[in-house]
């Protein structure tokens, strides 16, 4: 996989307003006019014997379901058209146009902001000096601070945050002391800042949002960045000439790129977002242009329009409709819009990467966060101000996860009419020799299925001209059963994700909401007695509707059976897809690759190295707790100290810290509750204490 050139030169529809109008009216065009077609089509099958409540609510949803599906699938179609007519064998002649390239001296300050909350500070850590490294290799390192902005509740994660960056300080000022001694270019490697917040108000947007009252009005832009990020150095400098060149760009978003993960379901999502995200990407960055949307992270964002115009308010009632706005990206992205600034996808850029759950209930559970948050998004599309777009972008956060719902009620009641209505139409309908309700019921069934498909096969078939991408991802066999398999496992979670998704739906309309804990980021398979636990309601659902079927509606059994298959074998597969076994026999043969395997990039190939680094720091100290250390260890005492003092947050906590430090002091401060290790740490006199009373 190559690098990408520093001076590349940047796609005209990227920088100009030509062929948006044209793919937005396409895109509502197309939409409305296939879902017209298939809404009538439908009515000839459920009005056939006559309207009602239950016939109309039916139709209803096919319609909304049919417009979600359309879109997406014209979204692709938009897409496909735009990188065909962005081919070197295109006969359309497509002009990109060069950008001014800033001197390091002139290039503008710029914040690496990482926050963290109770991460593995291992893969953190190697991370961050992987960013460092690669974005100092482009010569433009002087113009970046990072910055770990933690929200660690848990205080052994804390002090193992600590840890960690006290040894990467350790290893970049030996390196600048050894390349001031060779009289090497360049100047120093970083600056880079820890600061772990007491409180954690308003989770990570908080996090940033505390940042930017603090430190913000110093630079001009900030990257935001997941704790599992890694973005290649000429990427972000890229991002940043580009905003530069354009100052009323508010946000510029880099689609990321799941990787180095090994389990079949992992490499299922990676190898999906490698081969199909393109063409999404494309089509969704053509018709949103400069009403893009932001993600959360991988994001360049001009700080003081953001400080400005995105603080988040309160919406009115309890939680989890009400509260804290949990899913902020999408509502900051409106926000700075609406304030007249640009949003934009560089779809254009590669060099962005992250890591995905690897086990279907990691993934799940990361959904059930974002469906919270997503849903609180229903208030906010009718919120006066926003524009157009940004309603839109809404609209459809929430629909992803509403459509899991809508879909098994529009199931539910298709079952309820056949079995009321009599289910010998379906034998029938073969003999007669005429078109029926019911051949155009399949009809209608089989168009749906193309357009969820057919988005995938434009793009197996532009990884196949290509013969660079196409090697990269295995060669042309591999790519097509990659392909395959990937499918085949989509087709056997949907309808588990789509039981997940409405009970998510479910029990945040009824007011549950769910705690925002860490991200599960270990490759550990998942056990047979786990996956029982955890998906055994699902099979028996699976089992009984399946009789229910089978004895009521005997005709619609077949039709039935993939979503049944999903729920019924929901063990064994949950089993099969968090086996890492599986997926590293899948890569042994090139099956499901991503060209980040084909050739490792370069920053990924820092980051390899990094995390060897870290590792053995973490090693070196593993004979000893690191509360053991803290207390005892006077340098790493010191450190603590320092950073406590660099933090002028008040900690407040009812714990009896006099208390706390006797009982410490007889059995350990690692016998202590969380609480209480918590306003020890906190605390310097109470940690001064712990440490003179040791070296005593």
């Amino acid at each position: 996989m190559s690098e990408r050139i520093p001076n590349s030169p940047v796609p005209r529809m990227l920088r100009t307003t030509s062929g948006v109008l044209f793919s937005r009216i396409g895109l509502i065009l197309a939409t409305f006019a296939s879902t017209y077609l298939a809404s009538v089509a439908f009515g000839h099958v459920v009005f056939r014997g006559g309207v009602n409540p239950a016939t109309v609510a039916l139709w209803l949803l096919f319609c909304v379901l049919f417009l979600w599906v359309a879109q997406g699938f014209w979204t692709a179609t938009i897409g496909l058209l735009q990188m065909l007519r962005h081919s070197p064998t295109s006969v359309f002649k497509v002009k990109h146009e060069p950008l001014p390239r800033l001197d390091p001296e002139a290039m503008p300050r710029t914040a690496v902001l990482m926050p963290v909350y109770n991460e593995d500070s291992v893969r953190f850590f190697a991370g961050l000096e992987a960013m460092i490294r690669s974005v100092h290799a482009t010569g433009y390192g002087t113009a970046f601070d990072y910055y770990v902005l933690s929200d660690t509740t848990d205080p052994t994660v804390w002090l193992e945050e600590e840890t960690q960056f006290a040894a990467l300080l350790d290893q970049l000022a030996d390196e600048n002391l050894a390349r001031r001694k060779g009289r090497t270019d360049g100047g120093p490697f970083a600056n880079v800042y820890y600061r772990r917040r007491h409180k954690n108000v308003a989770r990570k947007s908080g996090n940033i949002e505390d940042w930017c009252e603090r430190f913000g009005r110093g630079y001009t832009y900030m990257l935001t960045l997941d704790a599992d990020s890694v973005m290649d150095g000429n990427t972000i400098v890229e991002m940043v000439h580009r905003s530069t060149a354009e100052p009323d760009i508010g946000i510029l978003q880099v689609p990321p790129q799941p990787v180095n993960r090994n389990s079949l379901f992992a490499r299922c999502q990676q190898y999906a977002a490698s081969v199909y995200g393109e063409v999404f990407n494309v089509g969704f960055g053509a018709w949103t242009h400069l009403d893009g949307n932001y993600y959360g992270h991988n994001a360049l964002i001009r700080v003081q329009p953001f400080i400005d115009h995105c603080g988040l308010p309160l919406l009115p009632g309890k939680p989890p409709l009400g509260g804290e706005i949990l899913s902020h990206d999408f509502v900051e992205a409106a926000l700075i819009r609406k304030a007249g600034y640009k949003v934009q996808i560089a779809y254009d850029l590669d060099g962005s990467y992250e890591e995905c759950p690897t086990t279907l209930v990691d993934y799940a559970i990361r959904d059930q966060r974002w469906c919270q948050g997503n849903l609180q998004h229903i208030r906010l599309v009718f919120t006066r101000g926003y524009r157009l777009m940004s309603r839109l972008h809404l609209g459809m956060g929430v629909m992803s996860y509403l459509a899991s719902p809508l879909w098994l009620a529009f199931m539910l009641l298709g079952l309820v009419a056949v079995i009321v209505g009599g289910s010998g139409a379906a034998e029938t309908a073969w003999t007669s020799g005429t078109i029926t309700p019911w051949m155009i019921g399949v009809f209608l069934f089989v168009v749906v299925m193309l357009m969820l498909l057919i988005p995938k096969f434009y793009a197996v078939c532009l990884v196949l001209q290509r013969p660079d991408v196409m090697r990269a991802h295995g060669g042309e066999l591999q790519a097509v059963v990659g392909a395959i398999i990937e499918v085949a496992v989509s087709v056997l979670i949907a309808p588990l994700m789509m039981v997940y998704h409405t009970t998510f739906v479910i029990n945040t309309l009824i007011g549950r909401s769910v705690k925002w804990n860490a991200q599960q980021r270990d490759e550990s398979a998942v056990g047979w007695g786990d996956a029982a636990r955890n998906h055994w309601k699902q099979t028996a659902g699976g089992v009984v509707v399946g009789v229910l079927i089978a004895w009521l509606a005997p005709s619609l059994f077949l039709w039935a059976l993939p979503v049944l298959l999903g729920l019924v074998v929901s063990i064994p597969v949950s089993v099969l897809l968090s086996s890492v076994t599986v997926g590293a026999w899948l890569r042994d043969r090139r099956l499901l690759m991503i060209p980040e395997e084909h050739e490792k990039p370069k920053v990924l190939r820092l980051h390899q190295a990094a995390l060897s680094r870290t590792q053995a720091v973490a090693d070196a100290v593993d004979d000893q707790h690191p509360m053991d250390r803290v207390v005892k260890d006077p340098a790493f005492c010191r450190f603590h100290l320092a950073n406590l003092a660099a933090n002028t947050e008040p900690f407040e906590s009812p714990v009896n810290v006099a208390a706390a430090v006797e009982s410490a002091q007889e059995q350990g401060l690692p016998s202590l509750g969380r609480p209480e290790q918590l306003a020890v740490l906190s605390n310097p006199h109470a940690l001064r204490r712990l440490h003179h009373a040791a070296w005593a």
